[in-house]
């Protein structure tokens, strides 16, 4: 495969098709869905044995545009939803202080009475009870 574009996201889509297309032709034995699987399977392969790389990037960016079009919000929806539970999880047991001196935020534990906190961002020294 040296020199060859090899598989990229559309590659893997067509060879999806192909397989629901083959796991549907078992149930309806139509001859236009035959047809289609070995077309499909041949522009795999030709895709992947390619050596016109701009083409076949080309191809998988319009592809992935398609994609994102339709997926894309929901992607970046569960992507925020997972990182805001690692932000909750990563903040049990502490509390948020707001340095008097420069505004930063600044996580302490929850419970630790009066303590003296020395900013890492201004390196002033202040005292809160927690």
């Amino acid at each position: 495969m040296i020199g060859r574009y090899g598989n990229d996201e559309f590659n893997r889509f067509i060879l999806l098709l192909t397989l629901a297309l083959i796991i549907l032709n078992l149930f309806l034995r139509v001859r236009f869905l035959h047809v289609l699987v070995i077309l499909l399977l041949i522009l795999s392969f030709s895709r992947s044995f390619s050596r016109c790389f701009d083409k076949r990037r080309q191809e998988n960016m319009k592809y992935l545009e398609i994609k994102n079009r339709f997926f894309g919000n929901r992607q970046q929806r569960a992507y925020n939803r997972e990182r805001k539970a690692d932000r909750k999880a990563a903040n049990e047991g502490k509390r948020v202080l707001i340095c008097p001196y420069c505004k930063e935020k600044l996580r302490v534990p929850v419970g630790a009475g009066k303590i003296k906190i020395n900013c890492p961002h201004c390196h002033q020294e202040f005292e809160e009870t927690v």
